[in-house]
Protein backbone atom coordinates (compact mmCIF):
# COMPACT_ATOMS: atom_id res chain seq x y z
CA UNK A 1 0.00 0.00 0.00
CA UNK A 2 1.36 3.32 -1.12
CA UNK A 3 1.12 6.75 0.38
CA UNK A 4 2.11 9.18 -2.41
CA UNK A 5 -0.59 11.55 -1.83
CA UNK A 6 -0.79 12.46 1.64
CA UNK A 7 -1.78 15.46 3.33
CA UNK A 8 1.06 16.52 5.24
CA UNK A 9 3.03 16.41 1.95
CA UNK A 10 0.10 18.94 -0.20
CA UNK A 11 2.34 21.85 -1.05
CA UNK A 12 0.34 22.76 -4.49
CA UNK A 13 -2.79 22.90 -5.71
CA UNK A 14 -3.89 22.72 -9.32
CA UNK A 15 -7.52 23.95 -9.58
CA UNK A 16 -10.14 24.31 -12.26
CA UNK A 17 -12.28 27.07 -11.65
CA UNK A 18 -14.57 26.96 -14.32
CA UNK A 19 -15.28 24.76 -17.14
CA UNK A 20 -16.69 27.67 -18.83
CA UNK A 21 -14.64 29.26 -22.01
CA UNK A 22 -14.87 31.90 -24.68
CA UNK A 23 -12.77 30.55 -27.07
CA UNK A 24 -13.31 27.55 -29.38
CA UNK A 25 -9.65 25.78 -29.52
CA UNK A 26 -10.15 23.12 -32.09
CA UNK A 27 -8.45 20.28 -30.02
CA UNK A 28 -10.45 21.04 -26.81
CA UNK A 29 -12.01 18.13 -25.14
CA UNK A 30 -15.29 20.54 -24.03
CA UNK A 31 -16.25 20.97 -27.59
CA UNK A 32 -18.09 18.53 -30.14
CA UNK A 33 -15.29 16.81 -32.72
CA UNK A 34 -13.33 20.03 -33.28
CA UNK A 35 -16.19 22.16 -33.67
CA UNK A 36 -16.94 25.78 -32.11
CA UNK A 37 -19.92 23.64 -30.44
CA UNK A 38 -19.95 22.40 -26.71
CA UNK A 39 -19.79 18.63 -26.14
CA UNK A 40 -23.53 17.41 -25.30
CA UNK A 41 -23.21 15.70 -22.23
CA UNK A 42 -20.94 18.78 -20.87
CA UNK A 43 -22.40 20.47 -17.50
CA UNK A 44 -21.25 23.95 -16.90
CA UNK A 45 -20.33 24.62 -13.67
CA UNK A 46 -17.56 26.87 -11.59
CA UNK A 47 -16.16 27.21 -7.85
CA UNK A 48 -17.65 30.26 -6.49
CA UNK A 49 -15.85 32.20 -4.05
CA UNK A 50 -18.61 30.31 -0.94
CA UNK A 51 -17.64 27.15 -2.36
CA UNK A 52 -13.89 27.66 -2.88
CA UNK A 53 -13.55 28.98 0.58
CA UNK A 54 -15.28 25.92 1.59
CA UNK A 55 -13.28 23.46 -0.29
CA UNK A 56 -9.73 25.35 0.63
CA UNK A 57 -10.30 27.08 4.37
CA UNK A 58 -7.21 28.76 5.73
CA UNK A 59 -5.06 25.89 6.66
CA UNK A 60 -4.91 24.25 3.37
CA UNK A 61 -3.91 27.80 1.90
CA UNK A 62 -1.11 27.84 4.84
CA UNK A 63 -0.15 24.62 3.70
CA UNK A 64 0.27 25.45 -0.36
CA UNK A 65 3.64 27.26 -1.72
CA UNK A 66 1.42 27.67 -5.22
CA UNK A 67 -1.93 27.68 -6.49
CA UNK A 68 -2.21 27.36 -10.44
CA UNK A 69 -5.40 28.25 -11.96
CA UNK A 70 -5.45 26.41 -14.99
CA UNK A 71 -7.43 23.40 -15.75
CA UNK A 72 -8.71 21.55 -18.90
CA UNK A 73 -11.95 22.19 -20.46
CA UNK A 74 -12.47 26.11 -19.56
CA UNK A 75 -10.28 29.65 -18.57
CA UNK A 76 -10.40 31.04 -15.34
CA UNK A 77 -11.05 34.76 -16.94
CA UNK A 78 -14.48 33.40 -17.00
CA UNK A 79 -15.12 32.43 -13.50
CA UNK A 80 -16.99 34.99 -11.84
CA UNK A 81 -15.27 35.76 -8.76
CA UNK A 82 -12.01 34.99 -9.64
CA UNK A 83 -10.72 38.10 -8.39
CA UNK A 84 -12.71 37.50 -5.21
CA UNK A 85 -10.54 34.01 -4.69
CA UNK A 86 -7.09 35.39 -5.60
CA UNK A 87 -8.03 38.32 -2.80
CA UNK A 88 -9.08 35.58 -0.47
CA UNK A 89 -5.78 33.75 -0.69
CA UNK A 90 -3.54 37.27 -0.56
CA UNK A 91 -5.14 37.80 2.79
CA UNK A 92 -4.84 34.36 3.95
CA UNK A 93 -1.42 33.57 3.66
CA UNK A 94 0.80 36.06 2.41
CA UNK A 95 3.53 33.47 1.50
CA UNK A 96 1.24 31.40 -1.05
CA UNK A 97 1.81 32.60 -4.91
CA UNK A 98 -0.89 32.03 -7.50
CA UNK A 99 0.08 31.31 -10.79
CA UNK A 100 -2.89 31.43 -14.05
CA UNK A 101 -3.08 30.79 -17.78
CA UNK A 102 -5.61 32.35 -19.80
CA UNK A 103 -6.04 33.12 -23.42
CA UNK A 104 -6.82 36.39 -22.05
CA UNK A 105 -9.69 37.44 -24.46
CA UNK A 106 -12.71 37.33 -21.63
CA UNK A 107 -13.88 40.66 -19.76
CA UNK A 108 -12.54 44.46 -19.81
CA UNK A 109 -9.14 45.98 -19.47
CA UNK A 110 -10.28 47.44 -16.10
CA UNK A 111 -11.28 43.88 -14.79
CA UNK A 112 -7.36 42.97 -15.89
CA UNK A 113 -5.94 46.83 -14.16
CA UNK A 114 -7.55 45.41 -11.15
CA UNK A 115 -6.10 42.12 -12.00
CA UNK A 116 -2.79 43.63 -12.13
CA UNK A 117 -2.71 45.78 -9.09
CA UNK A 118 -3.57 42.44 -7.19
CA UNK A 119 -0.66 40.39 -8.67
CA UNK A 120 2.09 43.29 -8.18
CA UNK A 121 1.55 43.96 -4.63
CA UNK A 122 2.29 40.16 -3.97
CA UNK A 123 5.81 39.51 -4.08
CA UNK A 124 7.28 36.19 -1.94
CA UNK A 125 10.94 36.06 -1.33
CA UNK A 126 10.82 32.76 -4.01
CA UNK A 127 7.69 33.01 -5.85
CA UNK A 128 5.85 35.44 -7.71
CA UNK A 129 2.09 35.67 -8.53
CA UNK A 130 2.30 35.48 -12.28
CA UNK A 131 -0.40 35.02 -15.06
CA UNK A 132 0.59 33.64 -17.76
CA UNK A 133 -1.77 34.29 -21.75
CA UNK A 134 -1.77 31.66 -24.24
CA UNK A 135 -1.18 33.71 -27.37
CA UNK A 136 -0.54 31.58 -30.52
CA UNK A 137 0.44 33.94 -32.90
CA UNK A 138 -0.05 37.49 -34.54
CA UNK A 139 -3.25 39.59 -35.22
CA UNK A 140 -3.91 37.08 -38.40
CA UNK A 141 -3.17 33.85 -37.05
CA UNK A 142 -3.90 33.65 -33.17
CA UNK A 143 -7.46 33.06 -33.95
CA UNK A 144 -7.27 30.22 -36.33
CA UNK A 145 -6.44 27.97 -33.06
CA UNK A 146 -7.56 30.10 -30.09
CA UNK A 147 -10.95 30.88 -31.97
CA UNK A 148 -13.53 33.25 -30.92
CA UNK A 149 -10.71 35.25 -29.17
CA UNK A 150 -10.77 38.93 -30.54
CA UNK A 151 -6.99 40.66 -30.91
CA UNK A 152 -7.62 44.02 -29.99
CA UNK A 153 -9.77 42.92 -26.82
CA UNK A 154 -6.75 40.64 -26.19
CA UNK A 155 -4.09 43.13 -26.57
CA UNK A 156 -5.83 45.70 -24.70
CA UNK A 157 -6.30 43.53 -21.65
CA UNK A 158 -2.84 41.88 -21.62
CA UNK A 159 -1.12 45.51 -22.03
CA UNK A 160 -3.80 46.79 -19.08
CA UNK A 161 -2.78 44.00 -16.87
CA UNK A 162 0.96 44.66 -17.32
CA UNK A 163 0.50 48.56 -17.00
CA UNK A 164 -1.01 48.31 -13.34
CA UNK A 165 2.20 46.08 -12.17
CA UNK A 166 1.30 42.55 -13.11
CA UNK A 167 3.93 39.88 -13.66
CA UNK A 168 2.92 38.33 -17.08
CA UNK A 169 4.40 35.30 -19.66
CA UNK A 170 3.31 34.90 -23.09
CA UNK A 171 3.06 31.04 -24.51
CA UNK A 172 3.00 30.65 -27.98
CA UNK A 173 1.63 27.16 -29.32
CA UNK A 174 3.73 26.56 -32.72
CA UNK A 175 1.55 25.62 -35.67
CA UNK A 176 3.09 25.70 -39.52
CA UNK A 177 0.73 28.85 -39.98
CA UNK A 178 2.34 30.88 -37.12
CA UNK A 179 6.41 29.13 -36.66
CA UNK A 180 7.46 32.15 -39.09
CA UNK A 181 6.30 34.61 -36.37
CA UNK A 182 7.99 33.30 -33.65
CA UNK A 183 10.44 36.12 -33.44
CA UNK A 184 7.95 38.92 -34.46
CA UNK A 185 5.62 37.87 -31.43
CA UNK A 186 8.78 37.47 -28.83
CA UNK A 187 9.66 41.10 -29.72
CA UNK A 188 6.27 42.12 -29.26
CA UNK A 189 6.10 40.37 -25.90
CA UNK A 190 9.04 42.82 -24.83
CA UNK A 191 7.63 45.60 -25.98
CA UNK A 192 4.46 44.64 -23.87
CA UNK A 193 6.44 44.32 -21.10
CA UNK A 194 5.68 40.67 -20.75
CA UNK A 195 8.86 38.64 -18.00
CA UNK A 196 9.60 35.74 -20.52
CA UNK A 197 8.46 34.31 -24.18
CA UNK A 198 8.09 30.66 -24.24
CA UNK A 199 7.39 28.97 -27.96
CA UNK A 200 5.97 25.55 -27.04
CA UNK A 201 5.67 22.29 -29.13
CA UNK A 202 2.16 21.27 -29.91
CA UNK A 203 0.74 17.71 -28.87
CA UNK A 204 -2.15 17.73 -31.04
CA UNK A 205 -0.01 17.47 -34.54
CA UNK A 206 0.73 14.38 -34.32
CA UNK A 207 -0.19 10.59 -33.23
CA UNK A 208 3.41 9.61 -31.79
CA UNK A 209 4.08 7.91 -35.44
CA UNK A 210 3.03 10.08 -37.60
CA UNK A 211 2.36 13.86 -38.45
CA UNK A 212 -1.15 14.68 -38.33
CA UNK A 213 -3.60 17.65 -39.60
CA UNK A 214 -5.89 19.37 -37.42
CA UNK A 215 -9.25 19.79 -38.69
CA UNK A 216 -11.06 22.95 -37.42
CA UNK A 217 -15.02 22.13 -38.34
CA UNK A 218 -18.06 24.72 -38.19
CA UNK A 219 -21.31 24.72 -36.08
CA UNK A 220 -22.52 22.53 -39.13
CA UNK A 221 -19.90 20.00 -38.95
CA UNK A 222 -18.31 20.35 -41.73
CA UNK A 223 -14.61 20.96 -42.64
CA UNK A 224 -13.84 24.72 -42.07
CA UNK A 225 -9.70 24.71 -42.49
CA UNK A 226 -6.67 22.80 -41.42
CA UNK A 227 -3.93 23.40 -38.16
CA UNK A 228 -0.83 21.86 -40.21
CA UNK A 229 2.16 20.74 -37.86
CA UNK A 230 5.08 22.65 -38.15
CA UNK A 231 7.08 22.37 -41.18
CA UNK A 232 10.47 23.32 -39.18
CA UNK A 233 11.07 19.82 -37.28
CA UNK A 234 12.63 21.79 -34.59
CA UNK A 235 9.05 23.10 -34.10
CA UNK A 236 7.89 19.75 -33.53
CA UNK A 237 7.61 17.24 -31.08
CA UNK A 238 7.69 14.29 -33.34
CA UNK A 239 10.53 15.74 -35.21
CA UNK A 240 11.04 12.45 -37.37
CA UNK A 241 8.47 10.19 -37.79
CA UNK A 242 8.52 7.05 -38.43
CA UNK A 243 5.69 6.87 -40.36
CA UNK A 244 5.93 9.03 -43.57
CA UNK A 245 3.16 11.35 -44.97
CA UNK A 246 0.65 13.31 -42.83
CA UNK A 247 -2.58 11.73 -41.40
CA UNK A 248 -5.48 14.11 -42.34
CA UNK A 249 -8.38 11.90 -41.53
CA UNK A 250 -11.68 14.35 -39.54
CA UNK A 251 -15.11 13.30 -39.09
CA UNK A 252 -18.05 15.09 -40.55
CA UNK A 253 -21.08 15.23 -37.88
CA UNK A 254 -24.89 15.96 -38.59
CA UNK A 255 -25.84 18.84 -36.85
CA UNK A 256 -29.52 17.43 -35.68
CA UNK A 257 -27.90 14.61 -34.14
CA UNK A 258 -26.05 16.91 -32.17
CA UNK A 259 -29.09 18.69 -30.85
CA UNK A 260 -30.19 15.09 -30.11
CA UNK A 261 -27.50 14.24 -28.04
CA UNK A 262 -27.84 17.71 -26.40
CA UNK A 263 -30.98 17.20 -25.17
CA UNK A 264 -30.16 13.67 -23.60
CA UNK A 265 -26.92 15.22 -22.59
CA UNK A 266 -25.63 11.86 -23.87
CA UNK A 267 -22.16 11.43 -25.55
CA UNK A 268 -22.03 10.88 -29.95
CA UNK A 269 -19.88 7.98 -29.23
CA UNK A 270 -21.84 5.59 -26.55
CA UNK A 271 -18.75 6.37 -23.69
CA UNK A 272 -20.63 4.20 -20.98
CA UNK A 273 -20.50 1.49 -23.37
CA UNK A 274 -17.40 1.93 -24.09
CA UNK A 275 -15.49 1.81 -20.59
CA UNK A 276 -16.79 -1.93 -20.15
CA UNK A 277 -14.96 -3.15 -22.85
CA UNK A 278 -11.73 -1.48 -21.31
CA UNK A 279 -9.98 -4.48 -20.52
CA UNK A 280 -10.82 -6.24 -23.53
CA UNK A 281 -8.88 -3.86 -25.51
CA UNK A 282 -5.94 -3.43 -23.31
CA UNK A 283 -5.54 -7.20 -23.62
CA UNK A 284 -5.47 -6.96 -27.42
CA UNK A 285 -2.97 -4.05 -26.98
CA UNK A 286 -0.70 -5.98 -24.77
CA UNK A 287 2.16 -6.19 -27.20
CA UNK A 288 2.15 -2.62 -28.22
CA UNK A 289 2.05 -1.83 -24.10
CA UNK A 290 5.50 -3.44 -23.72
CA UNK A 291 7.07 0.56 -23.71
CA UNK A 292 4.59 1.24 -21.07
CA UNK A 293 4.29 -2.06 -18.50
CA UNK A 294 7.98 -1.59 -18.37
CA UNK A 295 8.32 2.40 -17.81
CA UNK A 296 8.93 3.13 -14.19
CA UNK A 297 6.39 6.05 -13.35
CA UNK A 298 7.86 9.20 -11.62
CA UNK A 299 4.84 11.23 -10.65
CA UNK A 300 4.58 14.89 -11.82
CA UNK A 301 2.85 15.47 -8.91
CA UNK A 302 6.05 15.65 -7.25
CA UNK A 303 6.94 19.21 -6.90
CA UNK A 304 10.45 20.83 -6.90
CA UNK A 305 10.52 21.79 -3.37
CA UNK A 306 9.67 17.57 -2.82
CA UNK A 307 5.73 17.87 -2.01
CA UNK A 308 2.75 16.78 -3.57
CA UNK A 309 0.23 18.84 -6.03
CA UNK A 310 -3.09 17.35 -6.44
CA UNK A 311 -5.72 18.55 -8.79
CA UNK A 312 -9.29 19.81 -8.04
CA UNK A 313 -11.78 20.28 -10.98
CA UNK A 314 -14.67 22.24 -11.03
CA UNK A 315 -16.98 20.20 -9.81
CA UNK A 316 -15.17 19.86 -6.38
CA UNK A 317 -13.41 16.63 -7.39
CA UNK A 318 -10.02 15.55 -6.53
CA UNK A 319 -7.80 14.24 -8.96
CA UNK A 320 -3.89 13.46 -8.84
CA UNK A 321 -3.20 15.56 -11.73
CA UNK A 322 -4.59 17.70 -14.78
CA UNK A 323 -3.45 15.24 -17.22
CA UNK A 324 -6.06 13.16 -15.48
CA UNK A 325 -8.56 15.41 -14.97
CA UNK A 326 -8.51 16.22 -18.78
CA UNK A 327 -9.21 12.76 -19.38
CA UNK A 328 -11.73 11.80 -16.35
CA UNK A 329 -13.56 14.70 -17.39
CA UNK A 330 -13.54 14.26 -21.23
CA UNK A 331 -14.42 11.52 -23.82
CA UNK A 332 -11.53 10.17 -25.30
CA UNK A 333 -11.80 6.88 -26.88
CA UNK A 334 -8.40 5.36 -26.43
CA UNK A 335 -7.86 2.28 -24.12
CA UNK A 336 -5.54 4.70 -21.93
CA UNK A 337 -8.99 6.85 -20.84
CA UNK A 338 -11.03 3.96 -21.32
CA UNK A 339 -8.87 2.89 -17.81
CA UNK A 340 -9.12 5.72 -16.30
CA UNK A 341 -12.62 5.88 -15.96
CA UNK A 342 -13.39 2.11 -15.70
CA UNK A 343 -11.13 2.15 -12.37
CA UNK A 344 -12.57 4.98 -11.31
CA UNK A 345 -16.10 4.12 -11.81
CA UNK A 346 -14.98 0.31 -10.25
CA UNK A 347 -13.77 2.02 -7.20
CA UNK A 348 -16.56 4.56 -7.05
CA UNK A 349 -16.33 8.62 -7.38
CA UNK A 350 -17.97 9.86 -4.07
CA UNK A 351 -14.81 9.94 -2.00
CA UNK A 352 -13.23 12.05 -4.05
CA UNK A 353 -16.09 14.92 -4.01
CA UNK A 354 -15.12 18.12 -1.37
CA UNK A 355 -18.67 18.53 -1.37
CA UNK A 356 -19.27 15.47 0.74
CA UNK A 357 -15.64 15.67 2.12
CA UNK A 358 -12.76 17.95 3.24
CA UNK A 359 -9.70 17.44 1.48
CA UNK A 360 -7.59 16.54 4.57
CA UNK A 361 -10.46 13.55 4.58
CA UNK A 362 -9.93 12.69 0.92
CA UNK A 363 -5.98 12.65 1.39
CA UNK A 364 -6.26 10.93 5.09
CA UNK A 365 -8.50 8.11 2.91
CA UNK A 366 -5.78 7.38 0.33
CA UNK A 367 -8.64 7.05 -2.39
CA UNK A 368 -6.13 8.31 -4.96
CA UNK A 369 -3.53 6.14 -3.87
CA UNK A 370 -5.66 3.44 -4.06
CA UNK A 371 -6.79 3.63 -7.61
CA UNK A 372 -3.53 5.53 -9.14
CA UNK A 373 -0.42 4.71 -7.30
CA UNK A 374 -1.33 1.25 -6.33
CA UNK A 375 -1.39 0.72 -9.77
CA UNK A 376 1.94 1.95 -10.75
CA UNK A 377 3.96 -1.05 -9.70
CA UNK A 378 1.43 -3.61 -11.46
CA UNK A 379 3.01 -6.11 -14.08
CA UNK A 380 1.53 -4.83 -17.16
CA UNK A 381 -1.80 -2.55 -18.11
CA UNK A 382 -3.28 -5.83 -19.42
CA UNK A 383 -3.38 -6.57 -15.47
CA UNK A 384 -4.18 -3.09 -14.06
CA UNK A 385 -0.99 -0.85 -14.40
CA UNK A 386 -2.50 2.46 -14.90
CA UNK A 387 -1.46 3.14 -18.83
CA UNK A 388 -2.17 6.64 -18.76
CA UNK A 389 0.41 6.80 -15.72
CA UNK A 390 2.82 5.40 -17.66
CA UNK A 391 2.61 6.89 -21.00
CA UNK A 392 2.84 10.75 -18.99
CA UNK A 393 5.03 9.77 -16.43
CA UNK A 394 6.33 6.83 -17.60
CA UNK A 395 10.14 6.02 -19.05
CA UNK A 396 9.29 8.00 -22.38
CA UNK A 397 7.06 10.28 -21.42
CA UNK A 398 5.03 11.90 -24.04
CA UNK A 399 4.75 15.70 -22.44
CA UNK A 400 8.13 16.19 -21.47
CA UNK A 401 9.67 17.50 -24.66
CA UNK A 402 6.74 20.39 -24.67
CA UNK A 403 9.06 22.75 -23.40
CA UNK A 404 11.95 22.01 -25.14
CA UNK A 405 12.16 24.47 -27.94
CA UNK A 406 15.35 26.28 -28.35
CA UNK A 407 14.25 29.89 -27.94
CA UNK A 408 13.07 28.97 -24.19
CA UNK A 409 14.25 31.75 -22.46
CA UNK A 410 13.84 29.24 -19.34
CA UNK A 411 14.66 26.21 -19.47
CA UNK A 412 13.63 24.85 -16.21
CA UNK A 413 9.75 26.15 -16.44
CA UNK A 414 8.05 22.86 -17.32
CA UNK A 415 7.35 21.82 -13.57
CA UNK A 416 5.33 24.80 -12.92
CA UNK A 417 2.94 24.74 -15.56
CA UNK A 418 1.33 21.55 -16.56
CA UNK A 419 -1.81 22.42 -18.62
CA UNK A 420 -3.14 19.88 -20.86
CA UNK A 421 -6.03 22.01 -22.16
CA UNK A 422 -3.91 24.41 -24.48
CA UNK A 423 -1.77 21.54 -25.77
Amino acid sequence: MNNFFNYNELSQLHIELTNACNAACPMCTRFHVNSPLVRPDLTIDQITIEKFKKYFPPEIIEKCEIILFCGVHGDPGMAKDLYEICEYIAETNPKTAVRMNTNGGMRKPEFWKKMGELFAKQRQDHWRWVITWSIDGLQDTNHLYRRNVVWENLMANAQAYIDAGGFADWDYLIFKHNEHQIDEANALSKKMGFMNFYPKKSLGVDNGQQLQRMSAMTREGKLDYWIDPPDNPKNRNLENPPVPGINDQFWEFDIEHYKNLKETKTTYNNYPERIKTTYIVLHKEHKDNKHLDDAEIKCKAKTMSGGKEIFVDNFGRVMPCCYIGTHLNGTHSDSHSLQLHYEMNKYGWEGFDLNKHTLKEVLDAQHLDRVFTDSWTKPSCKEGKMAYCANICGTFSRVDKIYTHDKMEDKNRNWRFKDEKSE
